[in-house]
């Protein structure tokens, strides 16, 4: 038996080791070194062609790099974002641990016969690789490879078997078999190895021992062992090398480039930048029009796409059948700027006017994104929530909607809406005098009434002039009022926060109301904001900040949680709920801004039992929009061509008799969806303050 030779040597644990290219004649080596350097230049070129499409763009904003890096331990080597997927988890973190571990394994490989160079060592003589170090090295990596195999079959079932929105290509079939092969031939090699060098306790290589006997079964003599190592070893290094080089041309480019992303884009949900009226002024346009227009970041982001179709599948557009794919306007975007790139090589080439040649070059609208494209997106951010390599498709649409606006290209109801905003401070176009009519009847302080207030309620033009959403602020204020909260509104003071305006792309008309408002309230010295808009919320949060605007926000979910925390709103123990309810999370409270269980809490502390409340498929972060976020309330669209439809079905599958939501878009669009499927009689759409409003009573302090 050829395994005979091999004899144990547990005692003797610094012979633990193995020769570094052992059975590769020194011309071989010069060969090996001589492919691999060829193999990195190729992928140094490919890089290369990536990043000079990036460096078509603007520069980018400064990076944080402790930040980054964070991001990349938290997200990238966790795989964090990864999980809870099911299959598709299980191969991506099979496969990118064990591509991962054997890459370590290589280099450390790699560092010791660079040691034994250095030191004029032979081969056989180790520097670290030996001991108990290396008996560990061989478990691990032998762990992994295992892995890594595991995960190339799982990936290669995925893409044969199970249906999904990945885009699936004869390549990718390559790149799997490649990866599977270079993981079996290593076991093949290891096999060998053990055999020919009688490595002292090849029980270590757990698997490589396996592949020993294989070889032994399959009945190769001892006198073929070296020719078998030493093709299997050359058949693997080229396929290796070449795995390498070709990295950059084809869907693998993700690992470099996301890692990238990571590192230098921070994932940011709900956060625009501003541009000025000297940017407009220097460049002649608002918003991008062209692929230059946008920084080297968002042209790096292209790149990390790996077109997995998880933004596909999280879209409520696309659901609704919106002419709408989060990746595909990412791969729309990136085949077009290799077209630019195609045609500024060319230029150069042919020394033409380059600026020239990049105004004549397709143009981004129409040519490549269409307008209804990007008027369909809702901003629900749910694209962007779950990217696991950071990409931002939100981020090009609004960049792209900017430049709709400033064109011009907005008609219909929604240019109305902006229209009215301007005009009198409001979406519906209402008087300034009318925006305090939802306080009649109730004694509600105002900020000249009372100076000294805690806390301003910001009522939002919906439920100042919306008439079922003025039940809500009336709820509302009843409630503050029984907490003995010292509170006040700003009456015919507010205006619109412009939020939706910003997220159209009517980037100065929401500057300008923004620094309205921002004058307003520091001239009463607000420092605690409670709203029952998440748009709002998000405004004040994360848009204000940019024009001097710095308060605290709360919903007033967790507003009213706190008071009955506080012991302030009294929740009688005989509270019951009518009938079973669901709730739904809006997508800028749920995902932008994390808040998904004061709503709960406040459900069920009036809820008498936990059945009362169920959930509906999708909830918390993983909600499904309303439809009526990103100015898409202002489209005429029926209630059942609205992207909302599919939220809607789900809330009535629940057989709930009350939808809790707590947002007046919200309310407004599952309203109106409820009754578009006729069943608004046996399903009430409610606020949770108005849930919530019948069963407290005053502090009895």
């Amino acid at each position: 038996m050829i395994l005979s030779q091999v004899e144990p040597l547990a005692s003797e644990a610094q012979l633990l080791s193995r020769e570094i290219f052992g059975n590769i004649p020194p011309s071989h080596k010069a060969t090996f070194y001589g492919l691999a350097t060829l193999a990195m230049l190729i992928f140094a070129w490919g890089i290369i062609r990536r990043v000079r499409i990036w460096r078509l763009g603007q520069p980018g904003l400064k990076i944080d790099w402790q930040q980054g890096l964070n991001r990349f331990c938290c997200e990238v080597l966790t795989q964090k974002v990864l999980l809870g997927r099911g299959l598709p988890s299980l191969a991506h973190v099979l496969l990118f641990s064990g591509f991962v571990v054997l890459f370590i394994g290589t280099i450390l490989v790699a560092v010791e016969h660079i040691l034994q160079d250095l030191q004029g060592l032979p081969n056989t003589q180790p520097v670290f690789h030996y001991g108990i170090y290396y008996a560990v090295y061989e478990v691990v990596l032998d762990t992994f490879g295992l892995a890594f195999i595991a995960g190339c079959l799982l990936f290669a079932y995925r893409r044969a078997f199970e249906p999904g929105n990945i885009e699936r290509k004869d390549l990718d079939w390559l790149v799997l078999l490649t990866f599977a092969v270079i993981g079996v031939t290593g076991y093949f090699i290891e096999g060998a190895r053990i055999i020919r060098e009688a490595t002292p306790q090849p029980g270590f290589s757990y698997v490589g021992l396996a592949f020993a006997h294989l070889i032994e079964w399959m009945g190769i003599r001892p006198d073929q062992i070296d020719g078998l190592h030493r093709g299997l070893w050359w058949f693997h290094a080229f396929i290796s090398l070449s795995a390498i080089a070709v990295m950059p041309f084809t869907r693998l480019l993700h690992v470099f480039a996301g890692s990238l992303n990571w590192l230098m884009v921070p994932k940011e949900m709900g956060v625009l930048q501003p541009i000025s009226i000297e940017e407009i002024e220097e460049t002649g346009q608002m918003g991008v029009a062209r692929l230059q227009d946008w920084s080297w970041q968002r042209l790096l982001q292209l790149d990390a796409c790996v077109s997995c179709g998880r933004c596909e599948d999280a879209c409520p557009a696309h659901l609704a059948g919106k002419p709408l794919s989060p990746r595909d306007v990412v791969q729309d975007i990136k085949l077009h700027a290799e077209e630019v790139d195609r045609v500024t090589r060319r230029a150069k080439f042919l020394e033409k006017d380059l600026d020239e040649v990049l105004e004549s070059a397709s143009s981004l609208h129409v040519d490549t994104i269409q307008a209804e494209t990007l008027w369909s997106c809702t901003t629900c951010n749910a694209c962007v929530f779950v990217c696991p390599l950071g990409v931002n498709p939100l981020g090009y649409i609004t960049d792209m909607r900017r430049n709709l606006i400033g064109e011009a290209e907005l008609r219909g109801a929604p240019a109305q809406a902006l229209q009215k905003m301007q005009r009198s401070g409001n979406p519906w176009g209402l008087p300034v005098g009318d925006r305090f009519e939802w306080a009649e009847g109730l004694d509600v302080p105002t900020v000249e009434s009372n100076p000294d207030f805690d806390v301003l309620y910001w009522v939002g033009c919906a439920a100042a002039y919306d008439r079922r959403l003025r039940k809500v602020a009336q709820s509302i204020v009843k409630l503050l009022a029984h907490a003995g909260v010292s509170f006040a509104v700003l009456g015919e003071r507010e205006k619109c926060t412009g939020e939706s305006a910003r997220r159209m792309g009517e980037e100065f008309l929401f500057q300008e109301l923004a620094m309205e408002n921002v004058e307003t309230l520091n001239s009463h010295n607000v420092k605690k904001i409670v709203t029952h808009c998440p748009h709002c919320l998000n405004s004040f949060r994360q848009d204000y900040p940019q024009f001097d605007g710095h308060y605290e926000v709360v919903h007033h979910t967790a507003y009213l949680q706190e008071l009955i925390e506080a012991g302030k709103l009294q929740v009688p123990s005989d509270a019951e709920l009518q009938g079973k309810v669901t709730f739904h999370d809006p997508c800028y409270l749920a995902r932008v801004q994390g808040e998904t269980e004061a709503p709960r809490e406040l459900l069920d502390s009036v809820a008498n039992s936990p059945s009362a409340r169920v959930e509906m498929e999708n909830h918390s972060e993983n909600t499904l929009c309303c439809g009526g976020g990103g100015g898409r309330m202002w489209f005429d669209d029926a209630p059942e061509e609205r992207t909302g439809k599919a939220r809607v079905q789900e809330a009535l599958n629940t057989g709930a008799e009350q939808v809790a939501v707590s947002c007046p878009f919200c309310l407004i669009m599952m309203k109106d969806g409820v009754a578009a499927e006729g069943k608004d009689e046996e399903v009430k759409v409610l606020d949770v303050a108005e849930v919530l409003v019948g069963q407290t009573q005053p502090d009895p302090k």
